[in-house]
């Protein structure tokens, strides 16, 4: 499959992740591929017709690696990215390439790589380690950065972004600042969109308030592709990330205010006023 099919098809099956019940989907795949393999294996077909299987089991591990693999972790300070098999299946990286934001800096997966499902492989900066950029200078800019994860055939799987590389996508969406309960509005959120296909990372940074308000996100706290998250003044809600001030009071107030993202710098991403 060329590079041009292969981005389109992951353009589509990229709204998969947006339907509800998505947690029980993934295991409904995987029961059935495991299922038919076995059911072929013990079918003592000739090996001629297995080759319907083998295309068969190819287009599903061209559907199902976009999503299987993906950019989990990058560590600007200690010079290292990580990437992920979330499964069901073994993926071949052999030629898929990692680049560093610049031109030039790149790695690319030797033949014969295999990534199992729920492994992670960490690929270092700096020259020692099995799985490594090879370089004696740092990669990452402790200011921000871009990492694109692409595979042999050039499509790109998934982007990690952070600090100033991260500002244009991110965005306050909402305030809910007149919440339901009485008085204490436990109800009431700030609601941060992102506006782009990246994973971003949001370790260290922040959401204030002009009376004082402060949500510190926690270490690897992400905001995923097109994704939002809220921040709660006192309810846990795990579907949208599962933030919260554990403020007995309300924060925002009904009659106008003003709310910052700021990044780990603490340079300001985006502000909402009402």
């Amino acid at each position: 499959m060329d590079a041009i099919s292969k981005m389109s098809l992951i353009e589509l099956s990229s709204h998969f992740s947006a339907l509800k019940g998505e947690e029980v989907c993934w295991p409904r795949i995987e029961k059935m591929v495991s299922d038919t393999a076995k059911s072929w294996k013990q079918s003592g077909k000739a090996p001629h017709e297995l080759s319907v299987m083998h295309i068969w089991w190819h287009t599903c591990y061209e559907l199902l690696a976009p999503h299987q693999i993906q950019i989990s972790a990058l560590n600007y300070r200690d010079e290292y990215i990580e990437i992920k098999n979330i499964g069901p299946a073994i993926i071949d990286l052999s030629g898929w390439s990692l680049n560093a934001g610049d031109k030039g800096q790149d790695f690319t997966f030797a033949k014969d790589t295999l990534i199992y499902p729920k492994e992670i492989l960490r690929i270092e900066t700096h020259p020692g380690s099995a799985l490594s950029f090879e370089s004696k200078a740092p990669i990452w800019n402790n200011q921000g950065d871009k990492a694109e994860l692409k595979d042999k055939d050039g499509a790109v799987i998934s982007t990690w972004l952070y600090g100033d590389a991260a500002h244009e996508d991110v965005q306050i969406s909402q305030v809910n600042f007149d919440g339901l309960e009485a008085k204490k509005e436990g109800d009431e959120f700030v609601e941060i969109a992102n506006n782009g296909g990246a994973t971003i990372d949001l370790t260290g940074w922040q959401l204030t308030g002009e009376k004082g308000q402060l949500f510190a996100f926690h270490d690897g706290a992400l905001l995923k592709p097109a994704g939002i998250i809220r921040i709660y003044t006192n309810q846990y809600h795990p579907s949208t990330g599962g933030h919260n001030f554990e403020s007995g009071k309300a924060l925002w107030s009904n009659q106008g205010g003003h709310a910052a993202i700021n990044d780990y710098r603490q340079q300001c991403v985006s502000e909402y006023h009402w």
